[in-house]
């Protein structure tokens, strides 16, 4: 079977699925807004937004529809390799998978491209006309720019919940509370609602071994007033680096979980 095929049956798969569950589409399109309005209600309570303007250099409107919108994404990606196994197991299709000669590499990665393609779509109905509400011709080519960075992100987020995924469940036990305990520091981390800049030092340090967390920053700095090109390549050249340091990592621990899996006995 090829990478394409595989493609091919995750798309048939989560595309089904989303043909039946309407209101799903939805989420993903209203997410942004709903945690933007979320956001700025708590906000106008507490605060000005001129000083978040001050602080992040944006206003607070533009910022948290893009962080809601690189955070759905992430976590769309992320969510379909951490959650597969359970599913998988759940739905009595495990013991065919780890038996099947697939390689491994081009199931974790076929994963999570569906819903991938499916987010990026719905940015056009957020990213794509806010900016261009509030910067016109300029804003609509920085939210592509966005949605292009963001979809860059994803990919090499997959890398660390290949990790993530294979060492939690090869770990054994609740594997559901340890998975809702790493998602949101990650997602801190990553920086998608709290600029990595603005982080103490010692965060900032974690957050450099994330690789989502500098295609974030590229998209972040231009969304605050613009990046150096030579900054932007520096940033994106570490995260792709660390993308090819974790991925063979991933696959270890894929394949660490499988064989403890095989050597317990799955159970159909």
């Amino acid at each position: 079977m090829s990478f394409l095929d595989l493609v091919r049956a995750e798309m048939r798969m989560v595309y089904g699925d989303m043909m039946r569950r309407k209101a799903m589409l939805a989420m993903f399109i209203a997410y942004p807004y709903v945690l933007t309005l979320f956001f700025l209600l708590i906000g106008y309570a507490l605060g000005s937004p001129r000083v978040f303007a001050a602080r992040v250099g944006v206003r607070p409107e533009i910022f948290f529809i893009v962080g809601g919108f690189i955070t759905m994404t992430i976590l769309g990606v992320g969510d379909d390799i951490l959650w597969r196994p359970m599913f998988d197991e759940w739905m009595g299709t495990l013991p065919y998978i780890i038996a099947s000669p697939v390689s491994r590499i081009q199931h974790y990665l076929a994963i999570p491209l569906p819903r991938l393609v499916l987010v990026l779509i719905s940015g056009s109905t957020t990213v794509v006309p806010v900016l261009a509400y509030y910067y016109g011709v300029p804003g609509l080519l920085d939210a592509l720019t966005i949605l292009g960075l963001t979809a860059l992100a994803a990919v090499f987020y997959a890398a660390v919940a290949l990790v993530i995924t294979g060492l939690l469940f090869g770990m054994g036990g609740e594997h559901w509370r340890l998975i809702n305990v790493v998602r949101p520091f990650l997602i801190i981390l990553v920086g998608a609602y709290y600029p990595r800049y603005l982080l103490p030092l010692s965060a900032r340090i974690l957050s450099y071994m994330v690789p989502s967390s500098h295609p974030v920053e590229v998209a972040q700095r231009l969304l605050v007033g613009g990046v150096e090109a030579g900054y932007a390549l520096m940033l994106l050249g570490v995260a792709t680096a660390l993308f090819l340091l974790y991925m063979p990592a991933g696959l270890r621990s894929i394949v660490f979980w499988e064989k403890k899996k095989v050597a317990e006995g799955v159970k159909t």
